[in-house]
C-alpha cells in the first residue's frame, strides 16, 4: 500500500468511509445547514508540526509531490525575493491560509427574510483576510474572472462534514521556502467539528506544479474569548536602496547556497529533500538504499532534464464557442472576450470607446454586445498593437461607428472622411506596419488604419467622465505598443505587453525586445495600487487571458527577468541559440506558459529573447 493510499484510508477513518471510498453518505435535510462553526478558533499542528508558518527549511521539499517545474521553481527561489516591492505584503492563499500563525473568526451569513444559510465567512488575524464559502448553490465565475488569495469557494454539508471546492486562486506558495502553488490549482477541503475541536483537511490539485494531489491536515481548537488584535497593517517600501526595478533576486540552478544545509543537518539524503511524488511512496526507500543511484538522481534533479520543453497545462480562458461574452471589470470598463485578443469597452453618458477590435471573425457580435452596454455608435477605437488579433475588426468596427466631434470642425479638413466612421487612435508605428505586408498578414486596407496617431509619450482623452491615457512604450513587443489607463475606473489594458496564457510575443523584426517588455511592465507597475495584501485596486486586462491585478503583472515581470538573466549569462559565455534551447531556460514556467505548437511556441519565445539580447 503506497503512502497516498494510506492518507486516504486515514481520511476515511476520520470522516467516515462512505464519503471517501466512493459511496455517498445520506444527505442533510433540505435547508439544514449542518453544524455551526461560528466562533473563535486557533490552529493546532500535528502533521509537520515544525511548519506552523508553512515555511520549512530551505531545500526541504520532501513528501511534497512536486513535478520538475515545481522543483526547479523552488530551487531558484531566493529569500531576498521578498524584498521586491510586490512580494512584501501578499495575502495567504488557500490552503496556506489555515497553516499560518494567526487566529480565526468564523460566522454565518443568513438571508434576513428566510433565515436560510447563504455563506460561511472566516476572518484571519495576521493577514487581515475575509474568506467566503458560498452555501446557496451559486455557480463558480467564468474562467476570465479575476483570481484572489481565497479564491471562489462553494460548500455543502453532508451530515456533519462541510465539503468545500475552491477555484480562482492566485499563484502563491505551498510553503514559503519556494515551493509554488499555481493559479491553476484547485483545492478540496473538509471541515468536521467534534465539540470544541475541528479537523481540517485539504487536498491541492495543481496541474502546473504537482504530479499528484497534496493532502495535509491540522486541528483547530475553539476558544471562548475574543483574542483581539485583528489588524496587522502592511505596506511596501524600499528595502534595497538603489536597486533597479529590473533586478529581481534568484539563484541559478545548481548554485543554491543552502542546497545541502537541511539535508546535512537532518541526515536526510539530498534526493529525499528534493521532493517529488516518489518521495511519498514506500518504494522510495529502496532508491535511497542505493547511495550511488540516489546521488546521481539528486544531481539530475538540480537542473532541467534534457528534452523538449513542456506544454502549458493551463486552459485558455477564451471560451472559443463562437460567441462574445461580456464581463464587467470595474467602473465604466467592460471586457468582451471570444474573438482573439481581449476587447475592452468604456461606456458612460457619452459614446463608447473601444480598445482593440479582436481578430475580426466576430465583429458583428462584438458591435451587438457593445450596443447592449450603450446603444450609441462607437466614437473612438484604440489599437494597442498592429497584430491581426488586435486589429482584425478595425474596418467593420470603424464603419459601424461615428465621431461627431470631427464633423464640420476646424480640424476635420485634415481627414478626407471626417465623421464617416469611428476615429482609430494608435502610435504611429501601428499605422506604418498595417500599411505594408508582413510575414503575418497582408497590408490592411487604409480604411482600417489609425489616422489619429502620435509619436511618443501619450495621447490623452477625457471621455465618459474620466481621464483616458494611451501610453506608448518603446521596443517592447514591437516598436508601436501602447497600454491604456482608464484612471477613474482604475483599469489598465496592456495589449501584447502581458498575457496570462503564454509567454509574451516579442517581434524582434518589428523592433521588439525582452528588455523593452520588462521596462513596459515596470512602467505599468508604477501606476498600480492594490487595495490590500497585493489584491484588488487597479485591475489589469491582458492582451489574452483573464482579468488580473498588480500581483500577476509583477509575477510576469519577475519571470521575464529570470529568463533574461539565464539567457544573458549563456550568451556571455558564448552559447549558441541551439545550446540555449537545449538548456531549457524556461523549464520552471513551461507548464504554465509553454507551447510546442501554434502561432507562438516556447522555442520562438526563447529565440526572441536570445536574438534581442545579442542585437542590443
Amino acid at each position: 500500500m503506497n503512502m497516498r493510499r494510506l492518507v486516504y484510508v486515514g481520511l476515511a477513518c476520520v470522516f467516515g468511509s462512505s464519503l471517501l471510498l466512493g459511496q455517498t453518505a445520506a444527505p442533510a435535510n433540505p435547508g439544514e445547514p449542518g453544524m455551526d462553526l461560528a466562533g473563535y478558533w486557533n490552529n493546532v499542528f500535528h502533521q509537520d508540526a515544525g511548519l506552523g508558518t508553512g515555511g520549512g527549511a530551505l531545500v526541504d521539499y520532501g513528501g511534497i509531490p512536486v513535478n520538475e517545474a515545481g522543483r526547479l521553481y523552488a530551487l531558484r527561489w531566493d529569500a531576498s525575493h521578498m524584498t521586491v516591492r510586490q512580494q512584501q505584503c501578499p495575502g495567504y492563499v488557500i490552503p496556506y491560509f489555515y497553516f499560518a500563525p494567526q487566529n480565526f473568526r468564523f460566522w454565518e451569513e443568513r438571508n434576513p427574510y428566510t433565515q436560510e444559510l447563504v455563506a460561511i465567512r472566516m476572518y484571519t488575524q495576521t493577514s487581515e483576510q475575509t474568506r467566503t464559502i458560498w452555501m446557496d448553490g451559486r455557480p463558480h465565475p467564468p474562467a476570465w474572472a479575476p483570481h484572489t488569495w481565497t479564491g471562489f469557494a462553494t460548500g455543502k454539508w453532508t451530515n456533519n462534514i462541510l465539503a468545500v471546492e475552491t477555484t480562482h486562486l492566485k499563484r502563491a506558495w505551498q510553503r514559503v521556502n519556494g515551493v509554488p502553488q499555481s493559479d491553476a490549482a484547485t483545492v478540496t477541503e473538509y471541515f468536521i467539528r467534534h465539540g470544541d475541536r475541528m479537523v481540517y483537511t485539504s487536498s491541492v490539485n495543481d496541474p502546473v506544479y504537482l504530479d499528484e494531489p497534496w493532502v495535509r491536515s491540522l486541528d483547530f481548537v475553539k476558544t471562548a474569548k475574543d483574542p483581539g488584535a485583528w489588524l496587522y497593517q502592511c505596506d511596501d517600501a524600499e528595502q534595497i536602496l538603489g536597486r533597479a526595478d529590473d533586478v529581481v533576486p534568484f539563484h541559478f540552478w545548481g548554485q543554491h547556497p543552502s542546497l545541502l544545509e537541511y539535508a546535512n543537518t537532518t541526515k536526510v539524503p539530498l534526493l529525499g529533500a528534493l521532493g517529488g511524488a516518489d518521495t511519498t511512496h514506500p518504494q522510495f526507500q529502496a532508491t535511497l538504499r542505493d547511495a550511488a543511484r540516489a546521488n546521481d538522481e539528486a544531481q539530475a534533479r538540480l537542473r532541467p532534464r534534457p528534452g523538449p520543453s513542456e506544454v502549458s497545462k493551463v486552459a485558455d480562458p477564451d471560451p472559443h464557442d463562437g460567441e462574445i461574452h461580456t464581463y464587467h471589470v470595474q467602473g465604466n470598463v467592460y471586457l468582451l472576450i471570444g474573438d482573439g485578443a481581449n476587447v475592452v469597452v468604456q461606456v458612460g453618458e457619452q459614446t463608447p470607446l473601444v480598445v482593440d477590435t479582436g481578430a475580426g471573425k466576430l465583429t458583428d457580435k462584438l458591435i451587438a454586445a457593445i450596443k447592449v452596454l450603450n446603444p450609441a455608435r462607437v466614437q473612438y477605437i484604440v489599437n494597442t498593437s498592429y497584430h491581426p488579433s488586435h486589429t482584425g475588426g478595425n474596418i467593420a468596427m470603424r464603419r459601424a461607428g461615428r465621431d461627431p466631434s470631427l464633423v464640420g470642425s476646424f480640424f476635420s479638413n485634415q481627414f478626407s472622411d471626417a465623421g464617416v466612421g469611428a476615429t482609430i487612435i494608435a502610435q504611429q508605428n501601428v499605422q506604418t506596419r498595417l500599411s505594408v505586408s508582413t510575414g503575418q498578414a497582408p497590408a490592411l486596407s487604409s480604411e482600417g488604419w489609425p489616422l489619429d496617431t502620435f509619436l511618443q509619450g501619450r495621447r490623452r482623452k477625457f471621455h465618459n467622465e474620466e481621464a483616458v491615457e494611451i501610453m506608448h512604450v518603446a521596443n517592447a513587443s514591437t516598436d508601436g505598443d501602447s497600454y491604456v489607463h482608464f484612471r477613474k475606473s482604475d483599469v489598465i489594458v496592456t495589449g501584447e505587453l502581458f498575457s496570462t496564457t503564454r509567454y509574451p510575443y516579442i517581434d524582434v523584426k518589428a523592433g521588439g525586445s525582452v528588455q523593452g517588455v520588462i521596462n513596459a511592465l515596470n512602467q505599468i507597475l508604477d501606476r498600480t495600487v492594490y487595495r490590500a495584501q497585493e489584491e484588488g485596486g487597479t485591475l489589469i486586462v491582458p492582451g489574452t487571458g483573464r482579468i488580473t491585478d498588480e500581483w500577476e503583472v509583477a509575477e510576469y515581470r519577475d519571470m521575464l527577468v529570470f529568463i533574461r538573466d539565464r539567457v544573458r549569462m549563456m550568451v556571455k559565455n558564448g552559447a549558441t541559440l541551439a545550446q540555449v534551447r537545449a538548456a531549457r531556460t524556461t523549464a520552471d514556467y513551461d507548464t504554465r506558459f509553454g507551447a510546442a505548437s501554434g502561432p507562438w511556441t516556447t522555442d520562438m519565445f526563447v529565440e526572441s529573447v536570445y536574438t534581442s539580447l545579442i542585437t542590443r
